[in-house]
């Protein structure tokens, strides 16, 4: 199989420059790498005076920030509609589907952003039409410190072709903004989670990078969420009816062979094609447990600056061409997941077994597509080397594009904090999720989790010794003391909530939030409860149902 990524360039290098000469005719301006021929990508200044400019000529996008970074960079924020909206509440009105076009989460992966930009200038022209049936909100920018940390691509980014000089994959606090959404410390996590998921809540969220993982014959690969204990409806939609229909519209207008994300272990010898982590912490996984449809967009490194742009914006396009025609069916999914997830808390419905340990699942076998590779001796360490060959070939393999459980826990009716908790309770409002306070001391029948084990990683993980919770769910009679707080599934979010408290999960117990609680590595007593037992458990309960206690609801938390 021939793979002719250079010359479907050439040919969108000459369909740019008609659109580039009608932009320039309606005093539209041009990105960074369309006047420079891509010989350089965008600052988050230059991205702001593009921005700027689409305003100045009358293009239908608003512009501001929903914060700022760690370095004091603006998080540059545009809204594109028409009419012109100010607030969630007109788009409620109006009825159309909000979409959330998110790029540069990674410093170093520039097509997205670049992309994006020329998305928001067509919307002033001939794509307008867009916006009939939808709400488009693009971050152009989400880690403006890492993107603005220029260095040479052979040094940032080793296996990209182009530009030049790009940014850093972390940000100013050297996190790693797409591990951050479940545990929130960056401050564009906290900013979006505020201004953009809790204020606008997007039915369609779409997270733009760049992959150099397995050398293949694609020039870009996709995933919907792939955390199984989200509300099943978006995800299923996602991947069985909607991306299977842009991946057919990729090729047949544009040329583009497109493929579902994943990577090969061996590439002399493939078994399997793999995709990535199903867990939480990243972007379109949150998006999916918060009953949404998630779309992660990985352009291939290997090919050239001009094409991935061409390729990512092609992508953005089919994808928003399909949420405009189908906005009435995509509107309904996720309302009736909202709905079934908020009965399944009350135990209106079967309460779900979910996933605290999984294990990959294959769609079945399908020919795919990757560069020969050859042996090329060793490395340093001892390793062997590989080096691409001439040409590709088809391989028929197992196509692992979804995860299924091999450890699960019932969804309960809600779970308890400590009073002492009150950060954790201000990280789930962060989220969206509703927190009430017990305003007296309540009695009642509790879940409580008697610890078996706590292991803690030996190396750090993003600043963290994730820490692995073994234990085992017991019945009894418990009373919990005034301020205690108070966390019902039987709300929209109630699957995150289970997520994000589960202690046996992938949640905030992983990332230490509980720790200080639990003393030493021996475990700690569940003195923190009036009358319990001397044993180790951990420091929150479950319930079967909504306790009939006196609750005050708490406000939605502050952004920092």
């Amino acid at each position: 199989m021939r793979v002719r990524w250079r010359t479907t360039t050439w040919i969108l290098a000459f369909a740019s420059l008609a659109v580039s000469s009608a932009a320039a005719a309606q005093d539209l301006p041009q990105t960074v790498p369309e006047r420079t021929d891509f010989q350089r990508t965008s600052t988050t200044e230059e991205v702001g005076r593009f921005l700027d400019g689409l305003v100045a000529a009358g293009a239908p996008i608003t512009v501001s920030e929903i914060g700022r970074t760690a370095e004091g960079r603006p998080i540059l924020f545009a809204v594109a509609s028409d009419p012109p909206v100010t607030s969630p509440r007109e788009v409620a009105r109006s009825g159309k589907l909000v979409v959330y076009l998110q790029a540069n989460i990674h410093g170093g992966e520039v097509e997205g952003k670049e992309a994006v930009q020329q998305l928001l200038r067509e919307l002033a022209g001939p794509r307008r039409g867009l916006l009939e049936k939808l709400v488009i909100l693009v971050a152009p920018v989400y880690n403006a410190d890492g993107n603005d940390a220029f260095g040479p691509v052979e040094n940032h980014r080793p296996e990209q072709d182009g530009p030049p000089l790009v940014g850093l994959r972390p940000d100013g606090l050297q996190l790693d903004l797409n591990r951050d959404y479940l545990k929130a410390e960056a401050p564009e996590t906290r900013t979006s989670l505020a201004r953009v998921y809790d204020t606008w809540d997007p039915a369609v969220m779409m997270d733009l990078h760049t992959t150099d993982g397995t050398l293949h014959g694609y020039v870009l690969t996709y995933s919907p969420p792939l955390n199984p204990n989200g509300p099943p409806g978006p995800t299923a939609f996602a991947q069985d009816t909607m991306l299977p229909a842009v991946r057919e519209a990729m090729q047949r207008k544009h040329g583009w062979a497109i493929f579902p994300y994943g990577n090969v272990r061996n590439p002399l010898e493939p078994e399997a094609w793999t995709t990535y982590s199903p867990l939480a912490w990243y972007g379109t996984n949150y998006v999916g447990m918060r009953g949404r449809i998630g779309i992660l967009s990985e352009a291939y490194s290997h090919a050239d600056f001009p094409t991935r742009v061409a390729a990512t914006h092609d992508f953005v396009v089919e994808v928003l061409e399909y949420a405009a025609g189908h906005a009435d069916a995509i509107r309904r999914i996720v309302r009736e997941a909202d709905r079934q997830t908020t009965l399944e808390g009350r135990g209106d419905v079967e309460r779900p077994e979910l996933a605290i340990g999984f294990e990959p699942a294959s769609r079945g076998v399908e020919p795919v597509v990757l560069r020969r590779m050859r042996a090329a001796g060793q490395t340093p360490s001892g390793r062997r080397r590989l080096e691409p060959a001439e040409g590709y070939d088809t391989h028929q393999l197992p196509v692992y594009d979804r995860f299924v459980a091999t450890r699960t826990a019932v969804l309960p009716g809600g779970y308890f904090l400590p009073p002492a908790e009150g950060g954790t309770a201000a990280l789930l409002r962060r989220h969206g999720i509703e927190v009430k306070r017990l305003v007296a001391p309540w009695t009642g029948d509790a879940g409580i989790m008697e610890i078996d084990s706590l292991s803690w990683a030996e190396n750090p993980f993003q600043g963290h010794h994730l820490l692995s919770v073994e234990g085992t769910w017991t019945a009894d009679r418990v009373t919990l003391p005034a301020g205690s707080y108070y966390v019902s599934t039987a709300q929209p979010l109630g699957r995150l909530v289970f997520e994000l408290l589960e202690p046996g999960g992938y949640g905030l117990a992983r990332w230490n939030v509980f720790d200080r609680l639990l003393g030493t590595e021996e475990g700690a007593l569940s003195g923190l409860v009036y009358g319990s037992r001397p044993v180790r458990a951990f420091p929150l309960w479950r319930v079967d149902r909504d306790p009939a206690a006196v609750f005050r609801t708490l406000a939605p938390a502050p952004e920092r």
